[in-house]
């Protein structure tokens, strides 16, 4: 798996996640912890968050090929991983989160790179954007 630096400051950054995420991880890491214990100096030392059985680094097309099963068995049609990144941006604005927050949650150097995209987040949220503006209105 290749590994590099980000590509602006700005792209190092922390975010939060719900209680569910770090559940799920902290039971990942616990699963891990013990099987550190089982392969005892058979461990694999990495910085990753997601490895191998052996703690080594997972191969670059693994997560992708998890995906592609994992919608095949479900009936799902399959996107690549980074659609979810783009699905996570129009999310985020289709429930109204700010471009700002949105450019900062994704790391975008500048809210431009978020807003003029060529994915079409926000002109598709414009509809979104005048149902809750003229129900603002109505209710006052």
């Amino acid at each position: 798996m290749f590994t590099d630096t980000t590509k602006t400051k700005k792209s190092q950054r922390s975010t939060k996640y719900p209680a569910v995420v770090i559940n799920l991880l902290r039971e990942l890491k616990d699963e891990q912890d013990k099987q550190r214990e089982i392969l005892g100096d058979k461990w694999v030392e990495s910085d990753r968050l997601f490895v191998a059985d052996d703690g080594a680094p997972l191969f670059v097309n693994n997560p992708y090929k998890w995906l592609q099963k994992f919608c095949k068995d479900n009936g799902l049609r399959f996107c690549d991983i980074h659609s979810y990144r783009h699905f996570h941006a129009s999310a985020l604005i289709f429930a109204g989160v700010d471009p700002v927050t949105v450019s900062a949650d994704l790391g975008h150097s500048a809210v431009s790179t978020t807003v003029n995209t060529p994915y079409g987040h926000t002109h598709t949220a414009q509809p979104y954007s005048i149902k809750i503006k003229s129900s603002a209105c109505q209710s006052r």
